[in-house]
């Protein structure tokens, strides 16, 4: 008579419905740690070493912040998603806690963006108007002096000695030069400091017709973006109202704050 026993002693596998809902919770709470991982390793690169009164700095720490803030955001909000599917694991509402009470200062560390990024905007154009200024007033004197030299110069030595004071050891008359006679070469050196002056003018024109575009366009995504992240990292931090139709589910149903 054959035995049943080892049939008996089976236990019915669970149904793969129940398997599924049970690696939910799990799944979910991997993807929001990844996430808040991947957002801290592109914010932290960036930010270090700090910089705090560089403007360039300034700007490329908000921008990665802002190019990066998504996935904070979307980490964050997986947390009470998969607490709809087991309200009761206490390492998703530890992590939900402590999310939520730093959602409020992230939603005031955007706000703060919006004048950091105008002002490192701002002093970061007006830095590298001013150092262009400057370096073009100084090749302009420059030219100017060596203009003067080349048309008061007795000699090839004193013209040389004159060049090099003006642009250093390796600049100067060349062999070539030092052999055409000083009437001859003057109107030469005088004709391509000329073509040097007026490309140098060319320059600080095209400088003074440049507008900060791309500045002013990455202040406005960058400022629309941030008080946008605000905005979703104050409702989690639940400082702002929420307006819920009767029987509406609540997503702060899962864990309670």
């Amino acid at each position: 008579m054959p035995s049943n026993t080892t049939t008996s002693s089976l236990s019915p596998s669970p149904p793969p419905a129940a398997v599924l809902s049970a690696s939910r919770p799990r799944l979910l709470e991997a993807l929001s740690i990844v996430l808040v991982v991947v957002f801290l390793a592109a914010v932290l690169t960036t930010a270090l070493p700090p910089r705090l009164l560089d403007p360039q700095w300034q700007l490329g720490f908000t921008e990665t912040l802002i190019n990066n803030a998504s996935l904070a955001l979307i980490g964050a909000l997986l947390l009470p998603l998969a607490g709809w599917f087991d309200p009761a694991h206490k390492r998703l509402r530890a992590l939900w806690k402590a999310i939520h009470r730093c959602a409020l200062a992230a939603s005031l560390g955007f706000l703060l963006l919006v004048p950091l990024q105008g002002y490192a905007g701002w002093t970061f154009y007006s830095t590298v108007t001013a150092s262009q200024q400057q370096q073009t007033s100084q090749a302009s004197q420059k030219l100017a002096d060596l203009r003067q030299a080349i048309a008061t110069a007795t000699t090839h030595d004193e013209l040389q000695v004159r060049v090099r004071k003006l642009f250093g050891q390796n600049a100067g008359l060349s062999p070539a030069e030092f052999r055409t006679p000083m009437a001859v070469l003057r109107p030469m050196l005088l004709a391509r400091a000329q073509q040097a002056s007026n490309q140098l003018m060319q320059r600080v024109e095209a400088q003074a017709a440049m507008k900060p575009d791309r500045l002013v366009k990455e202040t406005i995504r960058i400022t629309v973006s941030a008080i946008a992240y605000a905005i979703g990292f104050a409702f989690l931090a639940g400082v702002l109202p929420r307006n819920h139709a009767p029987g509406a589910p609540r997503w702060s149903r899962p864990f309670k704050t």
